[in-house]
């Protein structure tokens, strides 16, 4: 059953390519469809294997506890984004492409269709990358893409010749710990692309700030959310073998230099998109951290990421529809930006507000200073110009206030929404922590899922 999960979204994808106009009236409905399926008839442990073959030598999808949080959470992203985004009718048959690609990501148990649902993903991205004429953008993005897709297929066809299969669990039980160093370095700078952790991710500015209400929202939250995922379960649970330290390194860096570039920004566009960079970088710098086995750490990184899904969904959005018109004759788009903004800083009763505390925390415990001491930093600059963006917007005065721009009803709904999630998160973390620490005490269970995706014989 959970097949069903990518085919009803591809599956509508194809069916409505010749009828383009009702293909973004579908899209909600699959996305509902993915909830109702994840939430009331699919449980953790399942696993399907495509055409019979055995797990270890064919394709197979593998729904446990460290997947199911995040398709609930990927597919809720999707959903709203279908409700709250405005685009062109032939979007709609990409949309539908990309949620069929992202729960094949999340879903799937080897390394080549991981390969396959990545490429899917890119090539829907470099389509959403170009609108409102930012071709420059989309090609800047092709090339660093495509080079990103040809280091991780050269890792996935090395694990290929080192474990003589693509199984995921598998290989993972069976590589010898040198063949795993060398394809899970080509797999990782892939991935820190795609991730968009500086300088790898120099292509991220540009696309994010196109002023489109499709691209930086789904770029910025399911997407990454997704491939954070596939970062975790491969360096987590299968190539633990992996060196964090030059990853953790590099991405301090660039926690630095993107939010030294966000407080530099004259546009809101560029300025959420360098920070949407400074917060990937902060949870691949936490992931790597705890890569030793440290399940507080990669918790608290997990809260981290969905407050930053959360709170860049609701920046894009508002900025996709009303670009830099203030807020005066747009009280929820105000209220909305503005919990979003100090959830992103981390004031108290927010999410952003645990995430960070948790963060340090479990940094401190660990017997890392290095990050909590530039997250503090880091945090410092963000509430300085986020703050600054907010009086900004709040009190304009310009001629900009006399055109007609609003953002329609469903987008008016899902930020509030979100931005009221923020907040009662902040004030019932438990809600949030209790999958967090769920997921973070299986991605780094090996036996588990070896047992999981391989208990149809090898």
């Amino acid at each position: 059953m959970i097949a069903l999960l990518v085919a009803v979204p591809l599956a509508f994808g194809f069916a409505t390519v010749a009828f383009p106009k009702l293909s973004r009236y579908i899209l909600p409905f699959v996305a509902l469809f993915n909830l109702v399926l994840l939430l009331g008839f699919v449980h953790p442990g399942q696993v399907t294997e495509i055409g019979k073959w055995p797990a270890a030598y064919g394709i197979v999808l593998v729904l446990d506890n460290v997947s199911y949080p995040f398709l609930i959470f990927v597919n809720l992203m999707l959903l709203a984004l279908s409700i709250s985004a405005t685009y062109e009718d032939k979007l709609g048959v990409l949309l539908l492409v990309l949620t069929a690609a992202l729960n094949g990501l999340l879903l799937t148990g080897d390394f080549f269709n991981s390969f396959v649902f990545l490429e899917i993903i890119a090539a829907v991205a470099y389509v959403l990358a170009s609108q409102n004429k930012n071709s420059y953008a989309a090609f800047k993005y092709l090339i660093f893409g495509s080079v990103a897709g040809i280091l991780y297929l050269i890792g996935v066809v090395s694990m290929y010749v080192y474990a003589g299969t693509l199984n995921m669990a598998y290989a993972g039980f069976i590589a010898s710990p040198e063949y795993v160093q060398v394809a899970g370095i080509l797999i990782v700078i892939a991935l820190l692309v795609e991730l968009k952790i500086l300088p790898l991710g120099l292509w991220a500015p540009d696309v994010y700030s196109n002023g489109s209400t499709v691209t930086p929202v789904a770029l910025g939250s399911a997407v990454t959310v997704a491939i954070f995922y596939l970062f975790s379960r491969i360096f987590f649970n299968i190539l633990e073998p992996v060196k964090s330290m030059p990853v953790y390194v590099l991405s301090l860096i660039s926690i630095v230099f993107a939010q030294l570039a966000a407080m530099k920004q004259k546009t809101l566009g560029r300025t959420v998109a360098y920070a949407s960079i400074a917060g990937a970088s902060t949870v691949m710098a936490a992931l790597s951290s705890g890569a030793l086995g440290v399940e507080k750490i990669a918790s608290a990184a997990y809260l981290y990421l969905f407050n930053e899904a959360i709170s860049m969904f609701i920046l894009f959005t508002i900025y996709g529809y009303l670009n830099h018109k203030g807020f005066k004759n747009n009280s929820v788009a105000g209220i909305a930006f503005s919990l979003a903004s100090i959830s992103l800083i981390g004031f108290p009763l927010t999410a952003g507000f645990w995430a960070k505390i948790n963060l340090l925390t479990a940094l401190f415990e660990a017997g890392d200073y290095i990050l909590p001491a530039i997250l503090l930093v880091a945090t410092v600059i963000e509430a300085g110009y986020l703050i600054k963006w907010n009086v900004d917007l709040w009190y304009v005065d310009d001629d900009s206030e006399n055109e007609e721009m609003e953002l329609p009803f469903g987008a008016q709904v899902v930020v509030l929404l979100f931005a009221l999630a923020l907040v009662i998160a902040g004030f019932m973390p438990d809600l949030i922590t209790a999958y967090t620490d769920k997921i973070a005490s299986h991605i780094f269970d090996f036996k588990t899922y070896f047992d999981t995706i391989l208990k149809g014989g090898m």
